[in-house]
């Protein structure tokens, strides 16, 4: 708005007005005394000074008036360059800027608000902005919110704010505002900065996620420089080696040696971890205290646009699991070489008994020698399949066909029970690999349907509905199938004094099962009898890591 007529006017326009105001100032007042007053005429003289004053003045007028115009030309010039530049600077600003008016109508719109919210500026000039706050009532003031804040405080800074984009998604943002007036005072415009921190914010909760995760995990972990300075532990590596935090942050790795490993190890393990790759292996390490550990550990390079920043390790304490398998393991190897060598013992003198000639003779006699004979070959029996069961578990699997497997469990039944009826259908299974020692499982349910069932046995094998990467293999039998309670205590995983097992036959077949990584199912027989289903994984992965005592 114009501040009087004359700004709209130039330095000519206004010497000229004063020039013209001025000489019929002079001779109009001459003309208007004389004629009116009766005031007799000035002299010439005087009307040329009168005249030449004015005409002096009308140049200084105009050169004044001159030099104010080019001061405003080139103000208004520079106002009109800085304005360009700043439009030029909102609309290549790589963030969102959003100006509206008091009523929350927009007025500018950059290319950054359009990248970031999914609108176009044709769409929303002029219109009310057009993005909703978050309904989670978190962080989610709304627009008439803001813009009474913003005018009520002059302008906000960082504010956390979480607005919906056009598709939909939820952003979070960090806005700050300004406000635009005019000359009075008046509100023109509200002026937002939008910085999408949504990314940020994910990444910063993954973090969080991450740090709570390590610090509640059960294996000790530590965190080293890629000169091996430990620069982080969590409470499990505290708990496990007895070294808090401030005595092994800064401290090298090695205070955990215990010189149990030879030197060769750990070169091998700088080689591997320095080229980028995972090492995991068995390692004997020592607490604060002096005591011997062993853990499974994986040391993982920390890399950065290839650089390696330091080293993240894992350590799986299994210093009770490892004396509990070696406890077992001497137990075992002792159990079976006792009991067979004392059952032979056994076994020998019993005949001895039934062959002598009293026993002939005497009833009674020879029918307790054939018992003990009996027992004593059971007893063996028990031990062979102990020895059996060991093998297996202690072996390690490879992917063998399944029909190969089979075939040889069936020609081990056939041979031991050379009346029985054995079919087999292995129809889509047929060039499927498994995990080799369930053939350990298979030769035991078919000598154990052929032993306490009937003389028929039915092997299935078949692809599994749900899932084309398990296969199952279904042997049933017309016996009169396993009690209830033997099949609980499998299932169960554990005995108790009250329900137990009647052999060692199931659990050889449900450890092996599931150190294959398979499971195994209790269903009637179409025979009449049992019928054990396998649900065993195809292919060659690596078994799992699995125990007996795990259970």
């Amino acid at each position: 708005m114009n501040d009087s007529p004359l700004d709209g006017l130039d330095a000519r326009d206004i010497a000229l007005a004063y020039l013209g105001f001025g000489t019929a100032g002079i001779l109009g007042g001459e003309l208007l005394l004389s004629v009116v007053l009766g005031v007799p005429p000035a002299p010439e003289a005087q009307l040329a000074k009168g005249l030449a004053f004015v005409a002096v003045s009308t140049a200084f007028v105009w050169a004044l008036v001159a030099r104010k115009d080019r001061r405003i030309e080139r103000q208004q010039a520079s106002i009109r360059s800085s304005l360009d530049q700043l439009r030029t600077v909102v609309a290549a600003s790589p963030v969102p800027i959003i100006a509206v008016t008091t009523e929350g109508r927009v007025t500018r719109w950059n290319d950054a608000a359009t990248e970031t919210f999914g609108w176009e500026r044709e769409e929303v000039l002029g219109e009310r902005l057009p993005y909703s706050a978050s309904e989670d009532g978190e962080n989610s003031e709304s627009t008439e919110e803001i813009i009474r804040r913003t005018i009520a405080e002059d302008g906000l800074s960082n504010v956390a704010v979480k607005r919906q984009r056009a598709n939909g998604d939820l952003g979070e943002f960090r806005l700050s505002t300004a406000v635009v007036r005019d000359a009075d005072g008046e509100v023109l415009e509200i002026v937002g900065v939008f910085v999408d921190v949504t990314a940020q914010q994910r990444r910063e909760r993954r973090l969080r996620e991450f740090e709570q995760a390590v610090e509640q995990a059960g294996h000790a972990i530590y965190l080293t420089t890629p000169g091996a300075e430990i620069t982080y532990v969590n409470p499990a590596f505290e708990e496990t080696t007895g070294y808090d935090a401030a005595e092994a942050v800064g401290e090298p790795a090695s205070i955990l040696s215990s010189s149990e490993m030879p030197q060769t190890y750990y070169e091998r393990l700088w080689r591997v971890v320095q080229s980028g790759e995972t090492w995991q292996e068995r390692i004997i390490d020592r607490r604060k205290g002096g005591e011997l550990y062993t853990a499974i550990q994986t040391i993982a390079p920390i890399e950065s646009n290839g650089d390696i920043d330091g080293y993240v390790a894992i350590q799986s304490d299994i210093t009770e699991s490892e004396l509990t398998r070696q406890r077992l393991g001497v137990l075992n190897r002792m159990f079976r070489h006792n009991l067979r060598n004392r059952m032979n013992v056994i076994e020998g003198y019993a005949e001895l008994i039934r062959q002598n000639d009293a026993a002939i003779t005497d009833e009674e006699l020879a029918d307790a020698a054939g018992a003990i004979v009996e027992a004593a070959g059971n007893l063996a029996s028990l031990s062979e399949k102990a020895q059996t069961v060991s093998e297996a578990l202690e072996s390690e699997g490879a992917p063998r066909r399944v029909s190969t497997l089979i075939e040889d469990a069936v020609s081990g039944g056939e041979s031991t029970y050379p009346e029985a009826t054995i079919r087999t259908d292995i129809g889509t299974g047929l060039h499927a690999r498994v995990d080799s020692r369930v053939g350990a499982a298979l030769d035991e349910l078919i000598t154990n349907a052929l032993k306490h069932g009937g003389e028929t046995v039915h092997i299935d094998v078949c692809r599994t509905e749900d899932d084309d990467s398990k296969l199952l293999v279904r042997v049933a039998d017309d016996g009169p199938g396993i009690p209830d309670e033997e099949w609980r205590v499998i299932k169960r995983g554990e005995e108790t004094p009250l329900e137990h097992g009647t052999g060692i036959g199931l659990w050889l077949v449900h450890w092996v099962v599931k150190k294959a990584g398979g499971s195994m199912e209790l269903e009637p027989s179409p025979l009449g009898g049992a019928a054990v289903t396998l649900r065993l994984p195809v292919g060659s992965e690596r078994p799992r890591t699995w125990f007996p005592s795990d259970e």
